[in-house]
């Protein structure tokens, strides 16, 4: 049985471009949710709309040197933005020849904000609505919130056949997104790079998920500034037909701090119930350096597939947030999500 919530089926408009061997797709999503908050501390419990519009628009075809190519661009709009980051999201152009990619891109391609835990819906880290949450899927490293993907840089992608695919992203300056046309922009941060591997090893329903990130010191760096920032991250899952299940393990030193790291285990399960209703389970532990309790997280969602829209029902227990005894959140969110 298909679990048609975790697979969504996106449709384009789909034209034409300048050369006969190319095409231009634009698609977009759109996610409209209502969320509600208790916390251990009354004057933090509130409840609230959040929305997040996407539009995507790509092209590929063939090059004269016999090499294919495809670049595009995202424009994301975000509940309460003020249009400045619009644009840094899902930029690339990248050549392909047989087996081997080489590309230009800001977040796009193979990066640590990937998790081998199957999901319903979003993550607990998306779904909390509060500041201080140690949390986050994958392995950030700039001070525990920034990956490399979110810097402009170079990669160099390879299909493993049967395996699964391996990449590498060297970023000259970490946060650097491309801000500027035709000058240089740069600012107080060092070079960073991550490498991925996502696949399955040749084993139908298997999902394995390795990464190692690391930015380098730098004099006057926000996220650098006492010791290089490390991450790493291995998962593994496994989808059985209705039932899914993964587990993922994210270590992060810190470079704001010469002892500060985050380690957190995740594990989690879905269960396809029918063709449209999909239930999911997570628990997350995050030990902190210098802090007495585990921040403890645990996430259950219901989604009901209507078709062209998607219906998900979160609820997510919060302990010990930050690693401070008694600090504890539930959030509660209602959310709709539609691709095209």
């Amino acid at each position: 049985m298909k679990n048609k919530l975790l697979v969504s089926t996106a449709l384009g408009a789909v034209m034409l471009s300048g050369a006969v061997n190319a095409e231009t797709k634009i698609t977009g999503q759109l996610d409209i949710n209502y969320s509600a908050q208790s916390s251990s501390s009354a004057i933090n419990s509130k409840g609230g709309w959040g929305r997040e519009s996407q539009v995507n628009v790509s092209n590929s075809g063939d090059l004269s040197n016999g090499m294919t190519y495809a670049a595009g661009f995202s424009l994301e709009f975000d509940g309460n933005g003020n249009g400045s980051d619009i644009a840094d999201e899902n930029l690339y152009i990248d050549f392909t020849s047989g087996s081997t990619t080489v590309g230009v891109s800001q977040d796009h391609g193979l990066n640590t904000d990937s998790s081998a835990v199957p999901r319903v819906s979003i993550n607990a880290g998306s779904l909390s609505t509060f500041s201080g949450l140690t949390y986050a899927q994958g392995s950030p490293i700039g001070n525990g919130s920034q990956h490399v993907k979110e810097g402009m840089g170079v990669t160099l992608a390879q299909k493993l056949d049967g395996i699964g695919a391996v990449q590498l992203r060297i970023v000259p300056e970490l946060t650097q997104d491309g801000g500027v046309n035709d000058g240089i922009a740069k600012g107080n941060e060092g070079s960073a790079y991550d490498i991925n591997f996502q696949g399955n090893a040749g084993v139908e329903g298997l999902t394995i998920n390795l990464a190692y990130a690391k930015a380098e010191k730098a004099l006057g760096s926000t996220h650098t500034p006492t010791r290089d920032s490390k991450g790493i991250q291995y998962g593994i899952g496994y989808n059985f037909g209705q039932i899914a299940i993964g587990a993922q393990r994210s270590d992060r030193e810190l470079g704001n701090s010469a002892t500060t790291e985050r380690e957190t285990t995740e594990v989690g399960a879905t269960f396809a119930a029918s063709d449209n209703l999909s239930l999911g389970l997570a628990y997350a532990s995050t030990d902190i350096t210098g802090k007495a309790k585990d921040e403890e997280i645990t996430h259950a969602t219901i989604g009901y597939n209507l078709g062209a829209v998607a219906v998900h029902l979160n609820y997510a227990d919060y302990q010990n947030v930050g690693g401070t005894n008694g600090t504890d959140y539930e959030v509660a969110s209602v959310r709709l999500s539609t691709k095209f």
